[in-house]
């Protein structure tokens, strides 16, 4: 899929939470981000960034693909219906409302063998780090994920371009310090995570902190949107911008209270070197 080795496109989409305000297949707006999603490659990144999506390597879900709402088992049921219309690979992050049922971890683990797991992709080094919320009003990367991260990143060369999938960002948790402190020495790039519903780039420690935005619906809307990201990754830059799912249209400031105001802008551009 990708255009070569060393460059590869990936999209990231969050907090679904399905079971909430649920309908019907395409009655549901859920269907309609994800045939957007099977759409986007080949369309014109704007302007700024040039050139045309690439058919992504995969998609990966940052946490909240069920809402935790009525019964599991329906939730999930509906989660799955509604993956398997996306054409792509698919990598998820487990979030606080996934973690509320055992159905939805245990159904986590038997795919992808762990809470938390890495892989790798065109070059690059990929981990989704689970965050505990059972026992932790903030969240916290517990002893196992921790163990985990630091054997993982352990088999690594320096200079291995890595990218971390979390629900929560680590200044938002108990001890995020602890683990960036693992991630010292290493060539973490990019880290992207969902939770908060709203898109927004940082910088945590020199590592780039991208916000992806959510596939519901929020108080917070009218001023931030509704939308997903695509991420173009080579040795040398990262490229990241939100799609707004619910202009069908890259993010541009749009404001729905007036869309002529001009907000925040939330794409990502970073050389690497």
């Amino acid at each position: 899929m990708s255009n070569s080795q060393n460059e590869i496109t990936f999209f990231a989409w969050s907090d679904t939470h399905f079971g909430y305000e649920q309908k019907f297949a395409s009655s549901d707006f859920r269907w309609d981000i994800i045939e957007q999603m099977n759409n986007l490659p080949g369309w014109p990144f704007p302007e700024s960034i040039g050139g045309t999506v690439a058919e992504p390597e995969f998609v990966v879900h940052l946490g909240d693909f069920v809402d935790g709402g009525r019964s599991a088992n329906l939730e999930l049921g509906t989660y799955d219906y509604f993956r398997k219309r996306l054409r792509f690979p698919q990598h998820e992050v487990l979030g606080n409302h996934d973690m509320a049922f055992p159905e939805a971890v245990e159904q986590f683990v038997s795919r992808h063998g762990a809470l938390s797991y890495s892989f790798d992709c065109g070059g690059f080094h990929f981990v989704s780090l689970c965050i505990d919320c059972s026992e932790h009003g903030g969240g916290a990367v517990n002893e196992a994920a921790l163990n985990f991260l630091r054997e993982d990143l352990g088999q690594l060369s320096a200079q291995t371009v890595t990218v971390m999938f979390v629900h929560i960002r680590l200044d938002h948790i108990h001890n995020g310090n602890e683990v960036l402190e693992l991630l010292k020495d290493r060539n973490v790039v990019l880290m992207m995570s969902g939770h908060l519903h709203k898109p927004a780039v940082s910088e945590l420690d020199g590592i780039s902190c991208l916000d992806v935005g959510h596939c519901r619906d929020h108080p917070i809307d009218a001023k931030y949107g509704r939308s997903i990201c695509v991420v173009r990754l080579t040795e040398t830059s990262i490229t990241a911008v939100p799609w707004r799912w619910d202009f069908k249209d890259w993010e541009n400031g749009q404001c729905w209270p007036n869309p002529s105001e001009t907000a925040d802008q939330f794409i990502l551009t970073r050389d690497l070197k």
